[in-house]
């Protein structure tokens, strides 16, 4: 390994329904010393991502993910993606409008995710995001 190669930047993965929020998010994260890539939570759930090819061509370490109404409903996929789908595994912060809402239903898992509601600190999201590229490390 060359000790002159800069140090690997770890990749985040960012859904959300909102197109200014994905590039607010986006800068923040690279500011900050990460590599992004963005996708609509729309077109995850839809299909029209393949959700397979994203994670094989960018191989995120965490996922930053807008979990949006009916909160019931995309928490159920959302839990098929945490654990039935190439994202397995990967650490997840959680944005909500609804943080309470957010914080019950992410309580009836067995593993822990961060949650922030909206509107949210961006540094809180990014301490977040640290923390969560730090313990999957």
């Amino acid at each position: 390994m060359d000790s002159d190669a800069p140090p690997s930047r770890p990749m985040v993965a960012i859904f959300n329904s909102s197109d200014d929020l994905l590039f607010m998010l986006r800068m923040l994260f690279e500011q900050n010393g990460f590599v992004t890539a963005v996708g609509h939570v729309n077109d995850l759930r839809n299909g029209a991502l393949d959700l397979t090819a994203f994670v094989n061509q960018y191989r995120p370490a965490v996922v930053v993910y807008d979990l949006v109404p009916p909160y019931a409903q995309q928490w159920s996929f959302l839990d098929h993606l945490r654990h039935n789908s190439p994202l397995g595994g990967r650490p997840f912060v959680l944005t909500s409008t609804n943080a309470r809402m957010a914080r019950e239903l992410a309580g009836r898992t067995e593993s822990v995710i961060e949650v922030l509601g909206r509107p949210f600190d961006f540094e809180e999201l990014l301490h977040a995001v640290q923390r969560a590229v730090s313990n999957a490390s």
